[in-house]
């Protein structure tokens, strides 16, 4: 697998469109909408009497989703986790969407089973990668240790709608910050001492990603919000959101000009044996350096996402 450190800087994973499985319509166009990930879902969106009839649908419905470039992710159900991971690693599945853990072994018994299942099928071995979804006070006690269970795991959310169920909280949008502040911060420590990245709208009042009424520019202010907290993408149910997703996680372009502008002085200033260099009045020094570099490699790596996707959508056209 790749280097952590790299892996947590080069993945691009901002934009990640939930899919049901059964739902035709939006299989459809699923590809259309300009998502980084697909989140083909066998959990929350499908009901209990529907479960089994939907895991055989994933085979099909992979090769539709992943046409314009998109990664491929299936959340499955934990009380069905063998039955479901049977019908579901096979080629062309990315990752997978780990709901509800609440300890490291979970996570790797997990592991276990895919890797078993990969050795079986021939394919290669560790390339299916984890994204968790935290979601319980258990799960939120245990984040530490949880981040930490597989190199397979390359990012992880909080879940703020069954955490609330787990923490009796009543769901008031007003409370959203008060509520989820500490989870959401628990997370973004850990996996960030994890070299994970973390994935979230945070704790924010007034922005609820169930209300599908939220317009672009909220949900991209609420994504910019999120990104200078230090996550690196979110879940979100609406294809309208794509956009505003994609856009928000990403630096913006005075960002990006003022980093370009700052390491070219920092540059020159080394060249000269100088250690630290004032521009438009301000001092940056060694610190600042690693912080534009920062920049512009998520910047490089974001451009290289979007031409990847750029050229699916081309060879589609082409067809």
């Amino acid at each position: 697998m790749a280097n952590v450190q790299d892996r947590f800087l080069t993945v691009v994973r901002r934009s990640k469109l939930f899919v049901p499985v059964n739902r035709e319509k939006f299989v459809a166009k699923a590809w259309t909408r300009g998502a980084d990930v697909i989140i083909l879902d066998l959990e929350d969106a499908i009901a209990p009497s529907d479960k089994a009839s939907a895991r055989k649908l994933v085979k099909d419905v992979i090769p539709i989703v992943n046409r314009g470039g998109a990664e491929v992710q299936v959340r499955f159900n934990r009380d069905f986790e063998e039955e479901d991971l049977d019908a579901i690693v096979i080629p062309g599945l990315n990752g997978l969407m780990i709901p509800k853990p609440e300890s490291a072994e979970e996570i790797q018994h997990i592991d276990q089973l895919v890797t078993r299942l990969e050795k079986q099928r021939g394919l290669p071995a560790g390339k299916i990668y984890f994204d968790l979804i935290v979601e319980t006070a258990a799960g939120v006690v245990n984040i530490n240790s949880i981040a930490k269970a597989s190199p397979r795991i390359t990012q992880m959310n909080i879940g703020q709608g069954d955490l609330s169920v787990s923490m009796g909280f009543p769901r008031f949008i007003e409370l959203n910050f008060e509520q989820y502040f500490y989870a959401e911060n628990a997370l973004l420590f850990a996996a960030r001492a994890a070299k994970v990245q973390a994935h979230s709208l945070g704790a924010q009042n007034g922005v609820d990603f169930t209300d599908i009424s939220l317009g672009e520019e909220a949900m991209f202010k609420a994504c910019q919000h999120a990104q200078w907290m230090g996550f690196m993408g979110a879940s979100i149910i609406h294809p309208g959101w794509v956009h505003a997703c994609n856009e928000g996680f990403k630096p913006p372009q005075k960002d990006l000009d003022m980093a370009k502008k700052v390491k070219a002085a920092l540059d020159e200033a080394y060249a000269q044996g100088k250690g630290s260099v004032t521009v438009d009045g301000r001092m940056y020094d060694v610190a600042n350096m690693k912080h534009v570099s920062y920049i512009l490699a998520r910047a490089e790596a974001i451009a290289r996402r979007e031409a990847e996707k750029a050229a699916a959508l081309n060879t589609v056209k082409g067809a």
